[in-house]
């Protein structure tokens, strides 16, 4: 499958090829034509019109739409002269090939299509969108801006809107940011500036991360990359409970804490059920997260230190309780599966050093995240058999 890697350039108020030889002679020409002054300025109707016309003598191809099936957004980190830069990378793919468009995610146009995009991964993901984009003057205070607006239309031809919130969650971190300096008596807008840029690209960086793990939750991956990308990393469980259902846990670092799902088979064949996790600390010590299938009763799965024996040091248990009541009306926890399972790091995660679902577990329960390998086969072979469960089948009164 043929790939190419678009980004948004602002003077042509068009998508250009990247790493194009015909593309950097052509922006190269434009540059030397309008003078670095006017080049530094940005977007206006007289340099658009010329970079435009220097991409056409140069027989460099833009674009002002992408068209493709959602199958991809992450971030991406690049460097250049030494510096580290965050990138917003969109996948679009069709009969034509895949198209990458990578932005800069500290621009206004990654930052307001990240917003389009929130909406998107939960709508339209593997659906066919089409991404464009365009340049708007305003006047305020006598002088000219120009803002870089988003556009997306969905399957059927509509524009996607705008999750709300985003900027308003941005502009909170950023007051925040600011606050200790102001307090101070900092009065200095360009390092203010500067503070407030790094934290609204931070902000959106963690919201793009997020749509990629979305991404992934829905088994939508690009399929020309599929191979290359695997598994994604996360730490694993398996529980089968007494009616012989298996329950599957997948879980990631996310703010902080720990977020996943849990998934068992539908009642359907081939169907499979999904209910979102997200795990605190709670009443039985250690890590809980509350779920509920749609025709089941409510459900506490819980992360505990297990007990170290003489030659094995302490894991990751993972127990799956339903919750209930007795007779006098007190919550109870049943147990519904014989023996705890053991939270691993998948294959993927192994790869990656010091991974950050590592440390949270490290911090909350105090197990070394090498523990959360599994055991070679001949380790494995002399660990001692599991010692009888306190908690067997007994329901526990809270």
């Amino acid at each position: 499958m043929a790939t190419r890697m678009m980004q948004r350039n602002n003077l042509a108020d068009a998508f250009v090829l990247v790493n194009d030889e015909q593309t950097n002679a052509a922006l190269k020409a434009a540059r030397e034509q309008i003078g670095d002054a006017e080049w530094k300025k940005g977007y206006s109707p007289e340099n658009k019109a010329m970079v435009r016309d220097a991409l056409k003598e140069h027989g460099a191809r833009y674009e002002q739409v992408l068209k493709g099936n959602l199958v991809g957004a992450e971030v991406a980190e690049t460097q250049a002269n030494g510096e580290a830069f965050r990138k917003l990378r969109v996948t679009l793919e069709n009969e034509a090939g895949r198209t990458i468009l990578s932005v800069d995610m500290g621009s206004e146009f990654a930052q307001r299509l990240i917003t389009k995009l929130d909406t998107a991964t939960r709508e339209h993901a593997g659906g066919a969108i089409s991404i464009g984009a365009f340049a708007k003057q305003t006047e305020r205070d006598d002088r000219t801006f120009v803002d870089h607006v988003a556009t997306m239309k969905g399957p059927d031809g509509q524009e996607v809107p705008a999750t709300p919130g985003h900027f308003e969650k941005a502009r909170e971190r950023v007051e925040a940011a600011q606050k200790p300096m102001l307090d101070a008596g900092m009065k200095d807008r360009k390092i203010l500036n500067q503070i407030a840029a790094s934290t609204r690209e931070s902000y959106f960086t963690e919201v793009a991360a997020g749509l990629s793990v979305r991404m992934v939750e829905q088994g939508i991956t690009p399929k020309a990359v599929a191979n290359e990308r695997g598994e994604f990393p996360a730490l694993d469980a398996g529980i089968k409970d007494r009616d012989g259902t298996w329950h599957n846990l997948s879980a990631y670092e996310k703010d902080g804490h720990l977020v996943g799902t849990l998934q068992r088979r539908g009642g359907q064949p081939g169907e499979y059920e999904k209910v979102p996790l997200e795990f605190h600390p709670g009443e039985l010590g250690g890590l809980q997260a509350a779920a509920q299938f749609p025709d089941g009763v409510p459900l506490l799965v819980s992360l505990s230190r297990s007990e170290p024996s003489e030659t094995q040091p302490s894991r990751v248990d993972v127990r799956i309780f339903a919750k209930g009541q007795d007779r006098e009306g007190k919550d109870t926890l049943e147990q519904i599966h014989e023996h705890p399972g053991r939270l691993r790091a998948n294959d993927a995660l192994q790869k990656i050093p010091d991974h950050r679902e590592g440390k949270v577990i490290e911090q909350a329960l105090g197990v070394d995240p090498k523990m959360l390998n599994p055991l070679p086969a001949r380790e494995a072979y002399k660990t001692p058999s599991r010692l009888p469960e306190k908690q067997h089948s007994q329901g526990v009164q809270l």
